[in-house]
């Protein structure tokens, strides 16, 4: 019998007893039957870093938009050693801001956060054949005042690509290769990423993950986020990244977050829905997965499904591939906590 299908006959109250060394799995926390069914082409569960099922965990397909928390991650490790502030202007790395007063003002923080006023740049950066991404990036003119408003795409990640590419380049080193040795500690590789011309990886895009190395990414985001350094990053600076900023306290660090779920009047969205249209601050204090969830789950999220679920006070991660055009992460936690 496939382990998936047994998982299923187990259902969620035989689970505990059923599954050794797992007896800490309570039928609050996962829906093992509800998961198999809406897991996509593939899914894995993983509970307090060990794995208690799932489908087609080498599966792999392009991980797109979760990415960004890699990025974001990537950022992490160059604030930690002492290569880049959060807060500090970019204007001394990106000279070509000089002259523009309101780049001048522009932070790694914004550029994380996609609050740094830009548009999205998915025109500008992914349709053709780029050259040079970095320097189309940078050249982006502003549409908001830095820090106003969350604006989803491209543009603020390959900027930031191209921040840590100058500063490394400087060193003898380049983004690829911070890219690589971080992947390493984290147990991920990606065979194929997406590239310009110039043979520089995307860093709002392009990473190629299976659902077990997406299993692995959310254990460590989930240690980061409860305190615990992992993978060579300090817990201190993601949890600085990760804190909430009024231009859109849903996002931060390159994930998604239901931090908003107890607050008053707070209601539903899905991402893939919400973002490309440029919202008020007033939506995005309001906005979450479900009210009707634990807040403390986060995501990862790529289009199409691709997801990373972590709920870091019960250590639990989900991953799931899948090409789904209508996916709704609430529908979804909701069912698998039910």
């Amino acid at each position: 019998m496939k382990r998936r299908h047994w998982l299923g006959l187990a259902g969620r109250a035989g689970m505990a007893a059923l599954l050794p060394g797992c007896a800490s799995v309570s039928t609050q926390e996962i829906n093992p039957s509800a998961t198999d069914r809406l897991g996509g082409v593939g899914y894995g569960i993983w509970k307090n870093g060990r794995w208690i099922g799932g489908r087609n965990p080498n599966g792999r397909m392009p991980s797109l938009s979760i990415t960004k928390a890699l990025a974001a991650l990537a950022l992490v490790r160059a604030v930690g050693e002492g290569w880049i502030e959060l807060d500090k202007p970019l204007v001394n790395i990106i000279p070509e801001w000089r002259t523009d007063a309101r780049k001048r003002q522009i932070t790694a923080r914004m550029l994380v956060n996609q609050t740094a006023g830009f548009p999205s740049g998915v025109a500008a950066l992914y349709r053709g054949r780029i050259q040079d991404k970095g320097r189309i990036a940078i050249a982006l003119p502003l549409s908001n005042p830095p820090g106003t408003r969350f604006c989803y795409g491209p543009a603020s990640d390959e900027i930031l690509a191209e921040v840590l590419r100058r500063h490394l380049g400087e060193h003898g080193s380049s983004t690829e290769d911070l890219l690589r040795d971080l992947m390493g500690k984290i147990g991920l590789s990606s065979p194929n990423w997406r590239k310009d011309l110039a043979g520089k990886f995307y860093l709002s895009t392009g990473a190629e993950f299976s659902v077990r190395e997406l299993g692995r990414l959310g254990q460590i985001v989930g240690k980061l986020s409860t305190g615990e350094n992992a993978a060579g990053l300090k817990a201190e600076i993601f949890l600085d990244l990760a804190s909430p900023r009024s231009a859109n306290p849903m996002v931060a660090a390159g994930i998604w977050w239901n931090r908003n779920a107890a607050g008053s009047g707070a209601f539903s969205i899905e991402p893939e829905r919400n973002i490309d249209a440029v919202r008020p601050p007033t939506f995005w204090s309001r906005a979450c997965f479900s009210p009707n969830i634990d807040r403390g789950w986060l995501a990862m999220v790529g289009s199409g499904g691709k997801r990373v679920y972590v709920l870091p006070s019960h250590d639990l991660v989900v991953a799931r591939l899948d090409h789904s055009s209508s996916w709704n992460d609430g529908a979804f936690l909701r069912a698998i906590t039910a």
